[in-house]
């Protein structure tokens, strides 16, 4: 296989991605009422047409010739894990939101908490994962929305708030994982942070 038909390969497996959001958007929207929709899962919900967005970016970015193609071939593998991550949070999606009259899907609702994958992974969870990977994919400036990006990033950071650490007037940005510095500007008044793992810098204004 050639080089340009291994990068189109790639290409060809972020279609197919695509095309299992798509699927899982339908299953939201077909949802009338949603107010009994669990936080949690509505948020990954939300997400969907985001991940679609990002995703059909990187395709008119092959399509454009960006960026060169061996850094197509080098995601060759997140894409698949991406796309497989997809079909589980599609799995799950199916189950929360059954075809079926508004009472069975109240009483899914009240016990959609304990739905996970059969890998053993709720839908945050797997949200997580892909978000990890589609960061890779901008690394290889395969995806170039780093707004949408970010957008997904601090839905991600709401369903998984770090533990210990608590926040009031402050704005600032993580510049690395667990156990990282941060780097803060506080421009408002009361508690700067509290917290463990990491180290801080603080400037007031």
């Amino acid at each position: 296989m050639s080089g340009l038909e291994a990068a189109a390969a790639v290409s060809g497996l972020i279609g197919l991605t695509i095309t299992v959001i798509d699927a899982s958007i339908q299953i939201y929207d077909a949802v009338k009422d949603k107010s009994g929709i669990p936080e949690k899962l509505r948020k990954v919900s939300n997400t969907l047409p985001s991940l679609v967005e990002l995703l059909k970016g990187a395709q008119a970015q092959f399509n454009k010739d960006q960026p060169p193609k061996q850094a197509w071939i080098e995601v060759e593998q997140e894409v698949k894990r991406c796309q497989a991550a997809c079909q589980e949070l599609h799995d799950i999606l199916e189950s929360a939101y059954p075809k079926a009259d508004a009472g069975t899907v109240g009483r899914v609702f009240k016990n959609v908490g304990n739905l996970v994958s059969r890998k053993t992974k709720t839908a945050e969870e797997w949200l997580k994962e892909i978000h990890g990977y589609l960061e890779i994919l901008k690394q290889r400036q395969i995806i170039t929305n780093a707004a949408l990006l970010d957008d997904i990033k601090k839905t991600v950071d709401e369903l998984f708030p770090r533990p210990g650490l608590t926040q009031n007037n402050v704005s600032g940005t993580n510049i690395g994982g667990d156990g990282q510095v941060f780097y803060n500007n506080n421009t408002g008044s009361g508690q700067q942070f509290t917290g463990h793992g990491g180290n801080f810098t603080f400037n007031s204004k």
